[in-house]
């Protein structure tokens, strides 16, 4: 049986992840810089086009490396990403 890895993305140096500016911008979706995503996407061979077509699973990988990595490195925990994370709610 497979096993749950870890899931992995190269990030930006020179950024923190604050850089992303993440804000809600209505009850179910946020907004964050894509300038900085798109980057994200060329360190890590994505298509930045195909990204904007479903952003959803991106971002929300994106995200979720991104924070846990500003975690463990001694940084403050996020407003709304904790609100996020304890509601399970998925990030649009």
């Amino acid at each position: 049986m497979p096993t749950d890895s870890p899931l992995t993305l190269k990030l930006p140096e020179g950024y923190t992840f604050a850089d992303l500016k993440i804000r809600r911008c209505e009850a179910d979706a946020i907004d964050l810089d894509m300038d900085l995503v798109k980057v994200i996407c060329s360190l890590n061979g994505l298509d930045f086009e195909k990204v904007c077509q479903n952003p959803g699973p991106v971002v929300t990988s994106i995200l979720t490396v991104w924070y846990r990595s500003h975690l463990a490195g001694g940084g403050q925990p996020d407003a709304l990403m904790e609100e996020l994370r304890s509601s399970g709610q998925r990030v649009n």
